[in-house]
């Protein structure tokens, strides 16, 4: 049984391979092409893909062919250690770092005000400026701070929970800057 393709189709197939092979054959001249530098009468340089124009002084001037392609560097990593040994050492120093548990510091102040800090809590802050909030001789009201270690993990989790803005202290928390942050900086990053 023999089938019947229209003409129409046989045509739009015919002219598909001959687009193909005219792309082909394109590429492999534009490797090897050349490329005419004339200098005129005048003096000025001009290079085009054809030959000069009379009273013109001609060269041809070799195109050399592109590199080869290469895979990207790869300039994160050691290449003398394999991928997979490299992601091992990598979850390696993660466990490490879990196993040593970095601690961080809930500070409850006298006056009830609780706040997170990394590093250790200071051992009195001083009340808010504001009406009625001076001692004896003017000098600003301080209060003490007792502090207690959480996991890291733990205080960053309290200092960015829903509803942490209301919370007595939420000011005082130990914030990052966004160019710390950008840096990798950030105590939470992890958490």
């Amino acid at each position: 049984m023999q089938t019947d393709i229209s003409q129409p189709v046989l045509m739009a197939i015919l002219g598909a391979l001959l687009a193909c092979a005219a792309f082909f054959a394109a590429a492999h001249v534009a490797h090897a092409q050349s490329i005419y530098k004339c200098r005129g009468a005048d003096g000025q340089i001009a290079f085009q893909d054809h030959a000069c124009g009379a009273g013109a002084a001609e060269s041809q001037v070799e195109i050399a062919p592109p590199p080869p392609v290469a895979p990207s560097p790869d300039y994160g990593r050691d290449s003398n250690v394999p991928r997979h040994a490299a992601r091992t050492a990598a979850t390696a120093h993660a466990s490490a770092r879990e196993r040593r548990e970095v601690v961080s510091y809930e500070c409850r102040a006298a006056n009830g005000e609780r706040f997170y800090r990394h590093g250790a809590c200071p051992g009195r802050i001083a009340a808010d400026a504001g009406p009625g909030k001076r001692g004896r001789g003017g000098a600003a009201a301080t209060f003490a701070v007792t502090s207690e270690a959480l996991p890291r993990g733990e205080a960053c989790r309290r200092m960015a929970a829903a509803g942490s803005i209301g919370r007595a202290g939420h000011a005082r928390d130990e914030s990052v800057s966004t160019y710390d942050r950008n840096l990798g900086r950030d105590p939470c990053r992890y958490y």
